[in-house]
């Protein structure tokens, strides 16, 4: 008869019951995590939503470049010498004509003295070569006729040609002396002319920007012109010379309308006008750009030469434009959830062709398909039969709290 062994019962049952117990307690931990799982995955998603508005739209190109007299004009010394006279100083208004600075001109008067007399040397060598020549002259018609009277027997056929060469001497001396009275008259004329470049004036009505001298000091104009000051002509009309890049300047033109700021005024917009796009291209470190000039009112003369600008060059401007954030074309709406769940797809979306913005619709987003215009950096012109004012465009996603 077979025989039950009850221990042995017994230590199989209360494996089973261990078993059975680290099954209901996975369980119960399996459902703890998924409730938790679904609690944060049903949770509503909220979207955050701009309404399309009207804006006038300025599209810009951004460039930097400094502030410029519209004209500038050193001046300068042809003749060496110690200053006598600075008479300008920075900053002061000048006239045309007016005396800037005076050279000592002891030595340039003595040179115009010294000049002179060798003038009045060489006037007086050409009426004594006058007197000579006429004197030769007289002397061989003398001897011609003579010579013709006797047919011949007198004079001697040297004492003629003697009489012929002594005149001749004499009309080359004559012009040697003429030669050398023009000489000392340019000699004059150089003297004079340096003895009025000793004084300095000024060659336009302008603004000094520059001095470089002072009084007692001296100047030497041998290799070059010695640069004494700068004057830069009517402030009231400036320039800004900016550099654009390659990649904008098709979108610049001649007329275009600029505002800008500096640092000496960061909360004070001025305005400007393109004047010129320069054929010529600037490389600096790889990088290429063309110079741009923007003339500036300066009627408050509170712009100065050398100043910082950082312009905006409007090339387009649309008045009254239905916008949309720039974030709303770039928004991708969560993906949709099936059963509860949501379906992460970890692949990469789909390239979509043409622009497109998301709107709400019962709560949902709802893909509607627009013609993108203008940007001005921040929102952008839509055009789209089925968007209006005040249409709310969802620009992101947050999750409830």
């Amino acid at each position: 008869m077979y025989e039950i062994d009850l221990d042995k019962l017994n230590r199989k049952s209360s494996k089973w019951r261990a078993v059975i117990f680290a099954i209901a307690i996975l369980a119960i931990a399996a459902a703890a995590i998924w409730l938790i799982f679904f609690r944060e995955v049903e949770k509503e998603i909220k979207f955050t939503t701009a309404p399309l508005t009207k804006r006038d739209l300025k599209v810009t190109v951004q460039a930097t470049g400094n502030l410029e007299p519209l004209r500038t004009v050193t001046v300068g010394i042809e003749v060496s010498g110690t200053l006598e006279d600075v008479l300008a100083d920075f900053n002061d208004e000048v006239k045309v004509g007016q005396v800037l600075a005076r050279l000592d001109a002891t030595k340039l008067e003595s040179s115009l003295s010294s000049a002179k007399a060798h003038l009045k040397v060489a006037e007086a060598n050409v009426r004594s070569g006058a007197i000579a020549e006429n004197e030769a002259k007289l002397q061989l018609n003398r001897l011609a006729k003579i010579y013709e009277s006797t047919k011949g027997d007198y004079p001697s056929e040297k004492d003629m040609e003697s009489a012929k060469a002594t005149y001749d001497r004499a009309v080359a001396s004559l012009a040697a002396s003429r030669a050398q009275l023009e000489q000392a008259k340019a000699d004059v004329d150089a003297s004079e002319e340096n003895l009025r470049k000793a004084v300095v004036i000024s060659p336009i009505n302008g603004t000094i920007l520059t001095r470089s001298v002072d009084p007692g000091q001296t100047v030497a104009a041998t290799m070059q012109t010695p640069t004494l000051f700068t004057i830069a002509e009517d402030l009231s009309k400036m320039q800004v010379v900016v550099a654009v890049d390659e990649a904008d300047v098709g979108e610049v033109k001649a007329g275009q309308r600029v505002t800008f700021f500096v640092n000496a005024y960061p909360n004070r917009e001025f305005a400007g006008e393109v004047k010129q796009v320069r054929l010529g291209s600037q490389i600096t470190s790889g990088v290429v750009t063309y110079n741009t000039v923007v003339l500036v009112d300066n009627n408050e003369s509170l712009l100065r030469p050398g100043m910082t600008a950082q312009a905006s060059i409007i090339t387009k401007q649309v008045d009254g434009a239905l916008t949309a954030p720039n974030a709303a074309f770039r928004f991708t709406p969560p993906p949709p959830k099936a059963d509860g769940m949501a379906m992460f797809n970890m692949s990469r979306p789909k390239e979509e062709r043409g622009a497109r913005l998301f709107v709400l619709a019962n709560g949902a987003p709802k893909r509607v398909a627009v013609e993108r215009g203008e940007s001005d950096g921040a929102y952008s012109a839509v055009r789209s039969a089925e968007l209006k004012e005040g249409d709310q465009i969802i620009i992101g996603v947050q999750n409830a709290q």
